[in-house]
């Protein structure tokens, strides 16, 4: 027995010492903590560029919150100007210092206003159609703003331009009524009663038009 046990110790003592640490605590497989000791420079390079990448996305998530809410304070700002000239200076400074915020297509908008109201139809056509262009149909501010397009360009008295706008609006819902309405008065002028009496007609099977609405549209019918 003696010599048995002089023989396991000397195989213990002969047995070379295996590395225990923080990987071995995790009871990862061995090939895995080979593995992670082979790279582990090239590891802790990726996790630092992974940590830098969230810092940075956080950074510019913020900047840009940031940007949003001083440009939606300037927009309420001048939309609350009494008048033209103010609010056409604040809306340019939002259009310059905050270009890539939402707040900007509005301020584009309020300028397309101001021009209209100045009745510069052409110059509100031309802001109109910038904003519009750049919005896709699936935005809420598209309808408006191309109804805006619409009434600048029967203003202007392009009517053929107002009535393509106007086509374009009533395949929107919630729009179909007063498109339709629109356009009836539009052939009324131009002496289209077939085409007056089509776009009328529409009108009066349009739901949530109002009752007032369409007892003027049937007074009109009713002329024609």
């Amino acid at each position: 027995m003696s010599e048995q046990n002089t023989y396991l110790q000397q195989e213990i003592l002969n047995k070379p010492l295996q590395k225990h640490g923080l990987l071995e605590e995790l009871n990862l497989p061995p090939k895995a903590i080979q593995f992670i000791r082979r790279n582990n420079r090239s590891i802790i390079i990726v996790l630092l560029c992974g940590v830098l990448a969230i810092l940075g996305w956080s950074s510019l998530s913020y900047y840009f919150a940031k940007q949003n809410d001083r440009a939606a304070v300037l927009l309420a700002e001048a939309v609350e100007q009494g008048t033209p000239e103010k609010r056409t200076i604040l809306l340019q400074k939002i259009l310059d210092d905050y270009g890539r915020t939402g707040s900007a297509k509005w301020a584009k908008v309020e300028m397309g206003h101001l021009a209209f109201d100045a009745q510069q139809y052409d110059e509100a056509i031309t802001v109109y159609r910038g904003v519009r262009d750049d919005l896709s149909k699936s935005s809420p501010m598209y309808p408006l703003v191309l109804m805006n397009l619409a009434q600048a360009y029967e203003n202007k008295n392009l009517l053929p331009d107002a009535l393509s706008a106007y086509q374009g609006l009533a395949e929107i819902k919630g729009f179909a009524g007063e498109s339709y309405f629109a356009m009836g008065r539009i052939y009324e002028l131009q002496k289209d009663v077939p085409h007056a009496k089509e776009m009328y007609g529409k009108v009066l099977t349009e739901e949530g038009v109002a009752p007032a609405v369409k007892e003027e549209v049937q007074v009109k019918l009713n002329r024609l």
